[in-house]
Formats: structure tokens, C-alpha cells, sequence
């Protein structure tokens, strides 16, 4: 029975070294690609990100095999900063959606930094009261509300392009739905680990990176070559709502200074 758990564990091990290499070949392939293209510039957030995934694992699995000890350490310190460079994946596919459309691409500019100040705010707020925030179950936790936010903002992406019928191509697509499947498995690894502590996470750390290799598969095939998104065939209406929306946006506002006004008046 011990031998049985013993030989499990090893090829778990073997397995589990096998996709962090698979990975790293193919974000350095799905890079290199990008570069042959000559179209690294055309989405540099996306690449930007790609680019520190790659680099900071490389670094990790350097640091695992000399001195595995370090190896929790460097993760749950970098981690935050990744998850961070991620908010600047969500804002690529936000600025290449509503590319056509500066009004709108504008609220959601102002919105995504709102959030992430709302974020920031309390990661600030939680060290200055001396709350170890570095430790993996602090960190894991404000990852997870990041990447709440993150998953949150792509399915209203999602919604908002269905709603005005706004055309994505093949390579947007493919980063949407790819980092998709990223966030939506990373929040459910991530809230059963804080319920269920280590013992969930030692089953599940086999099945994170599979997910992980999918999101990469994706990105692989969407991103082979330089596809634009196309011109809709009817011209959405998004700017004139968003126009709309901002006046009744404003004019609520001056109603509220007005008021105030009055009120605190002697």
C-alpha cells in the first residue's frame, strides 16, 4: 500500500513537472510567434503579461529545483504582482473591444481603475492595521477578490458586446475566452482552498495547470496569426448611449452639488 502511494505520488510529481515545462514552451512559443508576426505590438498588454508569466515561472522552476524551500515563499510574494499584471490583459481586451468607440472605452478605462484603487485601498488599509497580508492565506484571498473582479468584468464585456452586436475576431476572441477559463477556475481553486485549506489543494494542483495548458492552447491557435476584428455590419449605437448616459450622469451629479448647497447653507 505504502510502495502504491509511494509510485502515485512519484508520477503525480513527473506529471506535474511535465505541464510547468509544456507551459513554458508554449507561452515561449505563442511569444516567439508573436514576434515572427510582427504583431507583438498590436496587443503589447497581452504580450506584456504573457511575457512576465513566462519569465516569472522560469524563475520558479529554477528556484524548486535548487532550493524547493524558497519555492512557497517566492510564490505567495509574487503572485499579487501577477495577478496585477493580469488586470492589464482585461484592459487590453477592453481597449481592443471598444476600440471603435472611445466613449465607451472610456467608462470602462475609468471603471476597471476604480476598482483596482478600491483594491489597492484595502491592501494598504490591511498592512497599515499589521494584518500579514503576505501570507498564503491573506494572499490567496485578495487574489481571489481580484480575480472576482476580473471575471466580472469580462462577463459585462461579454454582455455589453452581445447587447450592440459588436463583431470580435479570432484573435480577441481567443484571448476573451482563453483568460475566461483562467479566471473562472482560478476563483473556484482559489475559494475551496480558503475553505478546505491544503488538503484541497494537494488535489488540486494537478488540475489548475491542465486548465492553465487549455487557456494557453487557446491563446496558441487564436493568436497564430494577425486577425483584426471586423466592421459590424449595422453601426451599434453604444456611443450615443454612452453620450446619453453621461449627460443624465452629470446633470444628476449637479442636482446632488446644488442640493448640498442648500442644505449646508447658514
Amino acid at each position: 500500500m505504502c510502495y502504491a502511494l509511494h509510485t502515485f505520488e512519484r508520477w503525480a510529481a513527473m506529471f506535474s513537472m511535465a505541464v510547468w515545462v509544456a507551459g513554458l514552451a508554449l507561452e515561449g512559443l505563442i511569444l516567439v510567434r508573436a514576434i515572427r508576426g510582427r504583431f507583438l505590438r498590436k496587443y503589447s498588454l497581452f504580450y506584456l503579461y504573457l511575457g512576465w508569466v513566462f519569465a516569472l515561472s522560469s524563475v520558479r522552476l529554477i528556484i524548486y529545483l535548487a532550493e524547493p524551500a524558497y519555492y512557497r515563499v517566492l510564490y505567495w510574494y509574487t503572485q499579487p504582482l501577477s495577478v496585477l499584471i493580469g488586470c492589464g490583459l482585461v484592459w487590453e481586451i477592453y481597449r481592443q473591444a471598444f476600440r471603435r468607440y472611445p466613449g465607451a472605452a472610456r467608462m470602462a478605462r475609468n471603471l476597471l481603475l476604480f476598482l483596482l484603487l478600491m483594491l489597492f485601498s484595502k491592501l494598504v488599509v490591511n498592512a497599515w492595521n499589521g494584518s500579514d497580508w503576505w501570507q498564503a492565506e491573506s494572499t490567496a484571498g485578495l487574489e481571489r477578490n481580484m480575480r472576482t473582479v476580473q471575471g466580472i468584468l469580462l462577463i459585462a464585456l461579454i454582455l455589453v458586446l452581445a447587447h450592440y452586436a459588436i463583431p470580435l475576431g479570432r484573435n480577441l476572441k481567443g484571448m476573451l475566452f482563453g483568460y475566461g477559463l483562467f479566471i473562472s477556475t482560478s476563483v473556484i481553486d482559489l475559494t475551496l482552498r480558503l475553505l478546505f485549506g491544503d488538503s484541497f489543494q494537494k488535489s488540486w494542483q494537478y488540475l489548475q495547470p491542465m486548465f492553465y495548458m487549455a487557456a494557453l492552447t487557446v491563446w496558441g491557435f487564436a493568436l497564430w496569426s494577425y486577425q483584426p476584428a471586423p466592421l459590424p455590419v449595422m453601426e451599434p449605437n453604444i456611443e450615443e448611449d454612452y453620450r446619453l448616459l453621461a449627460t443624465r450622469t452629470r446633470k444628476r451629479i449637479f442636482q446632488i452639488r446644488t442640493y448640498l448647497t442648500k442644505a449646508l447653507r447658514p
